[in-house]
């Protein structure tokens, strides 16, 4: 079957390399939503803690300035964590983005394949057809030759 040779390999291969780039580029979204969603945490963690020095600060022997300043620095890690939400949702976009188009691009592919998985079959059946062929030319001149010499 050496003689086999899709028309469209060519094509195929360059689906299957955009295949390879866009899996790499996927991945490397998935990291970069996996440390922002890591800096959330981070964030969403330090409010926790904050919260719970402001509400020691309320108790007992209450500073004014002391409570003052953990109020304002709460409200910086508020607006920290909501822009990092958004940050995290961008990314998350950005990864269905990716993937959708890497599901496509494996659809081409695959299509692609299919064709080539086609064309194949279809080279074989030529092929055993020739090579009946060339066997019952084989089996005919035979027959001639022996017809000649008894004849």
């Amino acid at each position: 079957m050496a003689g086999f040779t899709f028309r469209l390999q060519t094509l195929l291969e360059l689906k299957e390399q955009f295949e390879k780039n866009v899996k790499n580029e996927l991945g490397a979204a998935m990291k970069k939503l996996e440390e922002e969603k890591t800096k959330l945490l981070q964030i969403e963690r330090k409010i926790t803690v904050c919260t719970d020095d402001y509400r020691a600060a309320c108790k007992g022997i209450i500073l004014p300035e002391k409570i003052k300043e953990l109020k304002t620095y709460l409200s910086h890690l508020e607006n920290r964590k909501n822009k990092q939400k958004a940050e995290v949702k961008r990314e998350k976009q950005n990864v269905d983005k990716i993937r959708e188009k890497l599901v496509e691009i494996m659809k081409e592919r695959k299509i692609l394949e299919n064709l080539k998985e086609k064309d194949f079959q279809n080279y074989k059946k030529l092929e055993e057809v020739k090579e009946q062929q060339r066997v019952d030319e084989l089996v005919s001149y035979k027959k001639a030759a022996k017809m000649d010499r008894t004849g």
